[in-house]
C-alpha cells in the first residue's frame, strides 16, 4: 500500500483554520467585519475568558436569508466574489468565504439572523463536520453569532496561545482598529462582562479619537492629507513633542482594512529624525487609498498584509506626505518670504537691526470631504521678529517683535538654509558635478566595494563620478557641486553608509538623506560667535526658506514666547 493518502475534509479545514484563526482576536475580527459588510450601525461584542470560553457578536445589519444559512458555514461560499478580478476592487472586508467554515472546524458556532426581507428570524448550529437543521428564532433583527469552546477539541493548539491578558489586549486592539476605520458605527466591547469600550457613533475621525484617547489628543497630533498619482492618504501623526512607549498606536489602513506594514516604522523614524527619542514611537493613524489594481489583498489568509503593484512609488508617496507635515508643522506656522526684496535691514545706535518680513498665516487647505470640525484645534501665532538683540551662549540669537520673543538656534537655522540650497540643486534639470583637478584614491572595505558596485547608477545621479581602476580599486573623479574642498571622499562614504543602513532608497530619498547630513556637518557649531553682519545674513536667509521653523531632521529652529506670556510672567497687564 502506498504511503501517500488524501487528507480528510475535517483535517484540511482545521489546517486552513490555523491560517485564518490564530486566536480569539481573529474570530472577533472576522465576525465584526461580517457585521460591517452587512451595513450594521451598531455592533456589540462579548468575550468570556478572553474569548476562549465564548465570543458573541450582535449587530443590527441586514441579516442573512434563511436559505443562505447553511452555505454561510461552508468553505469558499460567499456573496461577495464571482471572479478573480473582483478581488482587486471589492468594497467589502470578506471575500474568500473561509472565515465561518474555519471557525466551525475549531469551535462550536451558532448563527441567529433575521433578514430585512423576511418576517422572522432563524438559527443554525455547527461544529466540525456537523451542521444542524434550520430552526426558528426569536431574534428581533440583525444577526447574532456565538462561538463557544475555541480550540477546546484541539488542546495542542490551545497550549500555544498567549496568556489571557495578552489575548484580551489583542481583542481590544482589534476592535479599536475597526472603530477607527468606521467612526460612524456604534461599538461596544465587554471582556468577562466588564465594559471595555463604549463608542457611540462619531461624526468624524477626530471625534472618535477623542472618545478613545481623551480630549487632549487634539493638542498632540497633526493632520495628514496628501493626494497624488492615484494615491490618497489622510489621518493623524504626532506633534514633535508627543510620542509613545510602544508602537501599538502606529496604525495603518489600506482601503479601511488594518494592515501590518513593516516598512512604515522605519519610514517614520527616518522622517521624524532627531525629534524622536531613542526607544520611543510616534502616534500614527493613516488611511491609504489607491486606484483599482494598485493593491492586492489576496496575499494573507487574515488579510493583514497586502501587496502593492509599485511599492517603491507608494512608499515615496507616503514619505512625501509625512515629510510635508513633520518638517512644516510646529507650535506656529510661517509663510515663505516673497519676494525677498520685502526684507530690509539697518543697524541702529543700540546695536540692533530691524527688518520687516511680510509674514501671513497660511491655513492648510481642506480636502473636498473634510468638514471644518475635522480640523484639529491648533493655536497658530503670527511671528514677526523685528529686532535682533544679542547672541546667547554663542548658540542662540535673541530676537523680539510686537508679538513676543523669538530664540533662534543658529546651527539648526543654517542646517535648514543649506538643506534647501541642496534641494534647489536637485531640482535642476541635471544634478551638477564638479570635476576634481586630481582624482582621489578611494580606500574601501570589501563590504563598501560591494555596496559601491551595486549603487553606481544612484551615486552618479547624485553627481559622484567613480572610475574602476582594476586591481587598484576605485578613484573619485567628480563630486556634487555642493560638496566642499576636502570633504569629497567623506561625502561619498557618507552616501554609502546611508545606502547600507536604509536601502533600498530611491535616488531622491538618497539625495535628501545625504543633503541632511552634509547640511548638519557644514552648519555653524555651538559656541561659534557671529558678527552682526553674519547674524543678519543668517536670519535673512532663514526666513526666506520654504519651511524656516524646522531643520531638515525635524528639530525646531526657533522657540517663541508670546508677548502676553512675557507680561503674565511679571504679573503685569498689557497696555
Amino acid at each position: 500500500m502506498g504511503k501517500i493518502h488524501k487528507l480528510s475534509p475535517l483535517l484540511i479545514s482545521q489546517i486552513a483554520a490555523g491560517e485564518v484563526i490564530e486566536g480569539p482576536a481573529e474570530v472577533v475580527k472576522e465576525l465584526v467585519e461580517n457585521s460591517l459588510d452587512a451595513g450594521a450601525s451598531k455592533i456589540e461584542i462579548f468575550c468570556d475568558e478572553a474569548g476562549l470560553k465564548s465570543i458573541q457578536v450582535r449587530d443590527n445589519g441586514e441579516g442573512i436569508l434563511k436559505e443562505d444559512l447553511p452555505l454561510a458555514l461552508e468553505s469558499f461560499a460567499t456573496s461577495k466574489l464571482t471572479s478573480f478580478s473582483d478581488m482587486l476592487c471589492l468594497p467589502s472586508f470578506g471575500f474568500r468565504g473561509e472565515a465561518l467554515a474555519a471557525i466551525r472546524s475549531v469551535a462550536k458556532i451558532t448563527i441567529e439572523s433575521r433578514h430585512r426581507e423576511e418576517n422572522r428570524a432563524w438559527f443554525i448550529e455547527a461544529e466540525q463536520e456537523e451542521i444542524s437543521s434550520i430552526k426558528p428564532s426569536s431574534l428581533p433583527c440583525g444577526t447574532r453569532v456565538v462561538v463557544e469552546g475555541l480550540f477546546a477539541k484541539l488542546p495542542v493548539r490551545r497550549q500555544f496561545l498567549k496568556k489571557e491578558r495578552f489575548l484580551k489586549r489583542d481583542i481590544l486592539d482589534t476592535v479599536i482598529n475597526l472603530s477607527l476605520a468606521h467612526p460612524n458605527v456604534h461599538f461596544e466591547l465587554y471582556l468577562d462582562k466588564e465594559q471595555s469600550l463604549f463608542l457611540p457613533p462619531a461624526a468624524s475621525l477626530t471625534e472618535r479619537l477623542r472618545a478613545l484617547y481623551g480630549a487632549s489628543i487634539e493638542e498632540k497630533i497633526q493632520p495628514v492629507y496628501h493626494k497624488k498619482d492615484g494615491y490618497e492618504v489622510e489621518g493623524y501623526i504626532s506633534q514633535y513633542h508627543f510620542y509613545r512607549n510602544s508602537p501599538a498606536d502606529i496604525r495603518f489602513f489600506v482601503k479601511k482594512r488594518p494592515i501590518r506594514y513593516r516598512r512604515l516604522l522605519p519610514l517614520l523614524r527616518q522622517i521624524y529624525g532627531e525629534l524622536l527619542p531613542s526607544g520611543r514611537f510616534p502616534f500614527c493613524i493613516l488611511f491609504l487609498s489607491a486606484e483599482e489594481g494598485e493593491v492586492d489583498f489576496n496575499v494573507h489568509p487574515q488579510k493583514k498584509e497586502v501587496r502593492f503593484r509599485n511599492e517603491e512609488a507608494m512608499l515615496q508617496f507616503l514619505a512625501d506626505a509625512l515629510k510635508e507635515v513633520v518638517e512644516q508643522r510646529g507650535p506656529y506656522e510661517l509663510k515663505q518670504l516673497t519676494p525677498k526684496e520685502n526684507l530690509s535691514f539697518y543697524v541702529g545706535a543700540s546695536q540692533t537691526f530691524d527688518f520687516l518680513p511680510q509674514f501671513t498665516l497660511e491655513e492648510p487647505p481642506l480636502n473636498e470631504e473634510e468638514s471644518p470640525d475635522e480640523k484639529p484645534l491648533v493655536t497658530k501665532k503670527l511671528i514677526v521678529p523685528q529686532k535682533i538683540h544679542a547672541q546667547l551662549f554663542d548658540t542662540f540669537l535673541l530676537c523680539s517683535g510686537e508679538e513676543g520673543i523669538l530664540l533662534i538656534d543658529q546651527h539648526t537655522a543654517q542646517e535648514r538654509i543649506f538643506y534647501e540650497d541642496f534641494l534647489e540643486k536637485l531640482a535642476a534639470p541635471k544634478p551638477a558635478s564638479q570635476e576634481l583637478a586630481t582624482p582621489i584614491e578611494l580606500i574601501l572595505s570589501p563590504a563598501e566595494n560591494l555596496l559601491l558596485e551595486q549603487n553606481l547608477k544612484d551615486l552618479e545621479a547624485l553627481g559622484f563620478v567613480v572610475e574602476f581602476l582594476g586591481v587598484a580599486g576605485y578613484c573619485l573623479r567628480a563630486v556634487p557641486i555642493y560638496v566642499g574642498p576636502g570633504e569629497e571622499a567623506e561625502a561619498l562614504q557618507l552616501a554609502l553608509r546611508i545606502l547600507e543602513k536604509e536601502a533600498p532608497l530611491s535616488s531622491t530619498s538618497l539625495f535628501e538623506q545625504l543633503a541632511k547630513n552634509l547640511a548638519c556637518r557644514s552648519a555653524i557649531r555651538k559656541g561659534e560667535s557671529l558678527s552682526h553682519q553674519e547674524a543678519e545674513e543668517l536670519l535673512w536667509r532663514l526666513f526666506a526658506c520654504k519651511t524656516p521653523a524646522r531643520c531638515p531632521h525635524g528639530r525646531p529652529t526657533m522657540v517663541f514666547l508670546g508677548r502676553e506670556d512675557v507680561f503674565r510672567l511679571f504679573r503685569r497687564a498689557i497696555d
